[in-house]
Order: C-alpha cells, then sequence, then structure tokens
C-alpha cells in the first residue's frame, strides 16, 4: 500500500459530512487534482437531504469538477479514492484502479464495529465511548489499515441520532487531520490486529439486517431500563423508527411507575 494520495482522486460520498469533505479536499489540494465526485443520482431525492447547505453535486459543479453515478466510474481517469459516508462496496476493478490505493471514513471504531448501524450496536451494548476512523480501503468490508482514529464520550441518555450527528463532527475533524497527515507524510498506519492485541478490543461485523431483529417483539419481558435503552438505539429517523410495540410498552411503563409512585404519596 502506497502511503499518500494520487495526482487524480475519485471522490465518493453521501450525506452531509461529504459535502464538507469535499470541499476541504478542493481547497487544500485544488480542484484540478479531484478527477471526479461520486455521488447519488442527481435525480434521487436522498434521505439525508438537508444535512448539509448545498447538495454533493452542487457543489461539484461550483468547483467544477466532475459528477458521476456508479455506471460511470469507467470513464474515469484516476488513480486513488477518497471516501466518505460512501454506501456501497466498491468492486475489484475500480479499486484496482487506484493505484495510489484508497481512503475510506468509517463513522465507527474499528475493528469493533465494521458493517452498518453502529451507533445503535454501541449504545444497546452499554460503551461508555465510541470513535471514527479512517482507514485505507481493501476488498474485505472495513478490514483496511487504520490510518487515523479519534474516539469521544458517549453522553449519559443518548439516542442514536445524537451520537450520529455528534460522530459526523468528529468526522470532519478526523479526516482533515488524516489528509494533512498523508501530504505531509506523519501519518501513522497500524493493523486492525493492533488494538486487538493491545487494546483487548472484539473484531465484530454487523450486517444491515441485525437490526431487523431487533424491531421483533421479544417474547420475554424486558425492564424499562432495557425498553429505554433500545429505543434510544432505535431512534435514528428517518432510516430508523422505534417500533409501536416498544412505544406502546413505555408507555405503559411510564403508567404504571407513575401509579405506583401516587400509591407511596398518603
Amino acid at each position: 500500500m502506497i502511503i499518500g494520495l494520487g495526482k487524480k482522486i475519485l471522490f465518493a460520498g453521501t450525506r452531509g459530512l461529504s459535502v464538507r469533505c469535499l470541499a476541504f479536499l478542493a481547497d487544500v489540494l485544488g480542484s484540478s487534482r479531484i478527477a471526479a465526485v461520486l455521488g447519488a443520482p442527481r435525480d434521487d431525492d436522498p434521505w439525508w437531504k438537508g444535512e448539509s447547505w448545498i447538495e454533493l453535486w452542487d457543489l461539484a459543479d461550483l468547483r467544477g469538477i466532475r459528477y458521476v453515478s456508479e455506471d460511470e466510474v469507467e470513464t474515469v481517469d484516476y488513480d486513488s479514492i477518497v471516501s466518505v459516508m460512501w454506501n456501497k462496496v466498491f468492486s475489484p476493478g475500480v479499486l484496482s484502479a487506484a493505484t495510489f490505493g484508497g481512503i475510506n471514513f468509517h463513522p465507527a471504531r474499528l475493528p469493533d464495529y465494521r458493517g452498518s448501524f453502529a451507533r445503535t450496536h454501541a449504545i444497546l451494548n452499554e460503551d461508555r465511548s465510541f470513535s471514527v476512523t479512517m482507514h485505507y480501503i481493501v476488498e474485505r468490508v472495513d478490514a483496511g489499515d487504520i490510518i487515523g482514529e479519534l474516539t469521544f464520550p458517549i453522553l449519559p441518555g443518548e439516542g442514536a441520532l445524537s451520537l450520529d450527528m455528534r460522530a459526523q463532527s468528529y468526522g470532519y475533524a478526523l479526516f482533515c487531520e488524516t489528509i494533512l497527515r498523508l501530504l505531509d507524510g506523519s501519518v501513522v498506519v497500524r493493523s486492525q490486529s493492533s488494538p486487538i492485541e493491545r487494546e483487548g478490543r472484539v473484531s465484530r461485523f454487523y450486517p444491515l439486517n441485525a437490526v431487523q431483529s431487533l424491531m421483533a417483539e421479544p417474547r420475554n419481558g424486558l425492564a424499562l431500563a432495557d425498553l429505554a435503552r433500545l429505543y434510544r438505539a432505535l431512534y435514528l429517523p428517518p432510516r430508523l423508527k422505534p417500533p409501536d410495540w416498544l412505544v406502546d410498552r413505555l408507555e405503559e411503563s411510564r403508567s404504571e411507575v407513575l401509579s405506583e409512585v401516587a400509591q407511596q404519596w398518603p
């Protein structure tokens, strides 16, 4: 793996964070260094619309950068990839064209939270801290060497939505630092096996469908604290919404608690 950035970058991204990162990259390197921007189709109405002051394709147009969809990538001449919240797996052909390799921003700690909806699972696991990560892209999802990590606390009572928003803010800071370190040669690369061996981390992969099982009503009763934690973990609109059974169960528990408190008063 070559440490650094190529001369012709393919930038791929979604969500508001990708807009901020593209603007930073163009400011630091110059728009001419970015061969193309890969994003959602222009005629899409993405669920993340409104997360930034401008859509990714509009920013590309303003900066004079070509904007492409997935079926146009093979027409782009690039030698490296910079990915931010890109929600697809790069094909072997796309990766092989990047002779300088690629880097990706992952909104979670690695290798603990490979896969999807890490914010939800971190809350359910009762983690006290969370991380965002920059890593090299390899064919195996979220498995490349780590080149940057930023850890911050999970706030008491925090839900998946607020954790997601804060992860993007910390992620922007990490992205900027990583790009600058790649440019000046001070980036430190470490294998994902390193935090496993030195810090006792556990490698886990959360598939997209893991959230669906959380939506199903459990057969056994859950304590009020567990119900509340599950609600916070699943509160990630517009992508996730706590199921009706959970909302109803919390309302019932709330009524029961209030009734018990009332009976304690003379």
